[in-house]
């Protein structure tokens, strides 16, 4: 599996098979929204940080949890 650091950019983390997995996982129908892929650029940290609502932050947040602890 890849491994994942808060530097890694979220367009990195959709061009691996387990990190699409795992955010598809987490966002739904979400990430197909157009919104979202205007984030690709962003890294993981500045996506946790960037998200104001609360339920889609939760998401993220997890996501981004997951992604942190692949080994």
């Amino acid at each position: 599996m890849s491994k994942f650091n808060e530097k890694s950019t979220f367009e990195e983390v959709l061009n691996t098979p387990e990190g699409k997995e795992i955010a598809r996982k987490h966002l739904g129908s979400l990430l197909d929204r157009p919104s979202v892929g205007m984030m690709k650029n962003k890294s993981l940290v500045e996506l946790r940080n960037m998200i104001p609502l609360p339920p889609i932050k939760k998401k993220f947040s997890a996501m981004i949890d997951e992604l942190l602890t692949l080994n």
